[in-house]
């Protein structure tokens, strides 16, 4: 399938996932999430989830994290429309989010973090296939933004769904992730 065809079909998937469901396979998830060998991580970049399209809700992974890292530096991205890319912003506890015209939060300030400083990237996603290229939201801003990380940058993509065949139409832009968690396992590619 193309990745056109799999976000329509998987994102109407999910939106017909019910509450309980969308409960029950979160739980699985941040379990497969906790029992992962993170390395060192100084710098996370991780993303606001669309709730109300049933987005997978990052934020009990990234509070296990600061648990575990309490100096972890939490970066934010943030859409440049100017150049149709994306940069990472680490904010204060006092500084504003506001939502972006395709209803993202975003840091309204904060400190720009340089991609190559990133550790760890949580990456939002739709599906995956078997080698861990992703199906995004079909703008591709972290598949511009992930090659100026590091090399060695780890990226984990969150699905309700687990991996499925080939994407037909995955290009030379396209990056794989290193890990998919969904409710039945954790993939590594």
């Amino acid at each position: 399938m193309t990745k056109k065809a799999i976000r329509k079909e998987f994102i109407e998937k999910r939106l017909q996932l019910s509450a309980a469901e969308i409960q029950s396979r979160s739980a699985e998830m941040i379990r497969h999430f906790e029992k992962m060998q993170l390395p060192v991580v100084k710098y996370l970049l991780s993303y606001y989830p669309l709730l109300e399209r049933n987005e997978f809700n990052v934020d009990p992974c990234i509070q296990y994290i600061k648990r575990k890292i309490s100096d972890i530096k939490i970066a934010w991205p943030k859409i440049m429309e100017e150049t149709v890319s994306m940069e990472a912003f680490v904010i204060n506890e006092d500084e504003l989010f506001t939502k972006n015209k395709y209803g993202i939060l975003e840091p309204l300030g904060g400190e720009k973090i340089q991609p190559e400083l990133f550790d760890l990237v949580l990456v939002p996603m739709v599906m995956s296939d078997e080698k861990g290229y992703r199906v995004g939201y079909g703008k591709g801003y972290y598949d511009r933004y992930l090659p100026r990380c590091r090399p060695e940058v780890i990226k984990i993509g969150f699905s309700f769904f687990d991996p499925g065949p080939a994407i037909e139409d995955i290009d030379e832009f396209d990056v794989p992730l290193n890990f998919c968690i969904t409710p039945s396992g954790m993939y590594e590619f």
